[in-house]
């Protein structure tokens, strides 16, 4: 007799046609690149550590109490971070920095309340984990995900 399969053994993706293609719901595939994506927001966090220091610097330097303000970090060519740079610096000429070769970042200082909403919007891991924290916090938007990190 063989071993009884538990209803999460069984795979949860599914084929399905849609306007004539076939399409692969594959909700694990979704997960497992989503994690790599939040992964990934270590890099962008790595490669901007400069500028969170002088971030940090100037929320000491304004008396701002650490937990009201947020640093963040958000790849322009996102979906994500766009809609957010686009409200926090709207009108800015992204295109010049492309046209420089490079990734355009809106970095600066966000108070969290408001962010806190926004981020709720797309990214609830990431909005719970940022509500949960003390201190300091960066906000990464890249790779297709939002993640936090402790400043």
């Amino acid at each position: 007799m063989g071993k009884r399969k538990e209803k999460n053994d069984f795979p949860r993706a599914v084929v399905r046609e849609v306007d004539g293609q076939l399409v692969l719901d594959d909700p694990d595939a979704v997960e497992m690149i989503v994690a790599v994506g939040k992964i990934n927001c270590k890099d962008t966090l790595a490669v901007n550590a400069d500028r969170v220091e002088h971030f940090k610097r100037r929320i000491v330097e304004r008396g701002m109490i650490p937990d009201q303000a947020v640093i963040v970090l958000l790849n322009v060519d996102n979906a994500y971070g766009r809609v957010l740079a686009d409200v926090l610096m709207p009108g800015y000429n992204w295109q010049e920095i492309r046209d420089r070769g490079e990734v355009p970042f809106a970095r600066g200082i966000v108070m969290r309340e408001g962010l806190q909403k926004s981020l709720g919007a797309f990214d609830k891991e990431a909005a719970t984990k940022l509500q949960s924290m003390t201190g300091m916090a960066v906000l990464v938007v890249d790779h297709d995900v939002a993640e936090v990190f402790a400043a």
